[in-house]
């Protein structure tokens, strides 16, 4: 169920707007903050075994992201198939490009259908390789990869702040987040 300020809303009556808005907002907010970055601060790692990068962090946002915009409804969705290494983890100006890409994707995705719209999700769920197939709605994957960015722009707010940038109030915070 999706709340809206005033009262909750079913995913029937949900506007499919609000969530792919809300997801457009949440790349154009991490542009903004790659674009105030220096090269270095993007691509440094803090902790040579930490969490990684700025630039790999904003990569894994933009594997999930594209997987969901790309996912055929007749196959299966995964968020596993990721390319590591790309030049999204070190190149700033490249992360931006694709940025403006997916937000374009976004906009005009199939969002046109029912949030409510069955898909197939295959998640890898040990070291292993087991496999677990799921049945999921498009409008919980979004919501999934939403809140999934959301939390990765707070590690990413928290990695530029080291780095002596200043990030937007509000940045990394999920809507859910009490606010003093």
């Amino acid at each position: 169920m999706l709340a809206t300020a005033d009262r909750h809303v079913s995913s029937e009556e949900a506007p499919c707007e609000l969530p792919v808005a809300a997801l457009e907002r949440a790349l154009e907010e991490l542009a903004a903050v790659v674009a105030a970055l220096s090269q270095e601060a993007y691509r440094h790692r803090l902790m040579p075994n930490g969490s990684g990068s700025i630039g790999e962090h904003v990569r894994h946002c933009l594997d999930h992201v594209s997987a969901l915009v790309s996912a055929d409804p007749s196959s299966h969705l995964s968020y596993d198939r990721r390319r590591r290494g790309t030049p999204v983890e070190t190149d700033a100006a490249h992360a931006l490009r694709c940025i403006q890409l997916l937000r374009l994707n976004v906009a005009v995705g199939r969002w046109s259908t029912r949030l409510d719209d069955p898909i197939c999700v295959m998640s890898t769920v040990a070291r292993g390789g087991a496999m677990l197939t799921s049945m999921s709605t498009l409008g919980r994957e979004l919501a999934f990869v939403l809140n999934h960015t959301i939390h990765h722009q707070a590690m990413i707010g928290l990695l530029a702040s080291l780095h002596g940038c200043d990030v937007p109030d509000g940045f990394g915070y999920a809507p859910s987040t009490p606010r003093q």
